[in-house]
């Protein structure tokens, strides 16, 4: 399920868009939801997260631009398609990250050809991510694969143990925090502090007040005073290269 937001004050445009998105998805035979807002404070105040906004960027009150900075905050994994009718705005959108820009008044042909660009995009870093595996070695002397893309944080224990963190289950493996963090892509994982390896998909925000780090899952992870500035650069960089 493509869960897509379509955030424009202009009602016309909003069932414009709406009417291609649906008809693409469904050609493709991919099953979407679509939420539709008429203010960047709407779709702010709204805590579900989304796949794929839409987002005019010339809105009153909020605009498109000021939304996105906001969004970011707490979602970095959105793919964002701005619409404008104005180019001097696409150079200041750019620290944001859009995917793509569509110009006022949104082509069928230029929003389809877009869509097919998001879906090459999604499966072929879905494709990568399901390559990529990591070995385990339990204390219990088990060996086997897992996905990385599944693991979401390492936690240092003591006597050498690391305790692996994933979606539906965990493992003690015997290692040291910074083997496993040297095996691992830098580009990916980051570590908080001397005691945690987190993987920079599953950070959903950071409490920039108590020096943490919110995970998916709820769990928070301490970032080191030292290291502060290390994690902001790894996950902004994280940001611009997944987004």
């Amino acid at each position: 399920m493509i869960r897509i937001a379509i955030v424009d004050d202009e009602i016309e445009q909003i069932r414009a868009v709406h009417q291609i998105v649906e008809a693409f998805f469904k050609e493709k035979g991919l099953k979407i939801s679509v939420d539709t807002y008429t203010s960047g404070e709407k779709l702010l105040a709204d805590t579900g997260t989304h796949h794929l906004i839409f987002l005019d960027i010339q809105m009153r009150k909020l605009n498109g631009i000021e939304t996105a900075q906001r969004l970011r905050v707490n979602d970095k994994s959105a793919v964002l398609f701005f619409i404008t009718s104005y180019q001097d705005y696409i150079q200041k959108s750019m620290t944001i990250h859009p995917f793509a820009f569509l110009v006022k008044p949104v082509s069928e042909a230029a929003l389809r050809t877009n869509l097919e660009d998001y879906l090459t995009y999604i499966n072929t870093t879905l494709e990568k991510r399901s390559k990529k595996t990591y070995s385990i070695h339990t204390v219990d002397n088990r060996r086997f694969q897992v996905i990385v893309d599944d693991i979401l944080y390492f936690h240092y224990f003591d006597n050498r143990t690391v305790k692996v963190v994933m979606k539906t289950e965990s493992y003690l493996v015997k290692d040291s925090i910074m083997h496993v963090y040297n095996a691992l892509n830098a580009d990916y994982f980051v570590m908080p502090n001397q005691s945690f390896i987190v993987n920079l998909h599953y950070v959903k925000e950071i409490d920039g007040k108590n020096k943490k780090l919110v995970m998916e899952n709820g769990d928070l992870i301490l970032i080191s005073r030292r290291r502060y500035m290390d994690v902001m650069e790894a996950v902004n960089r994280y940001i611009s290269e997944e987004v």
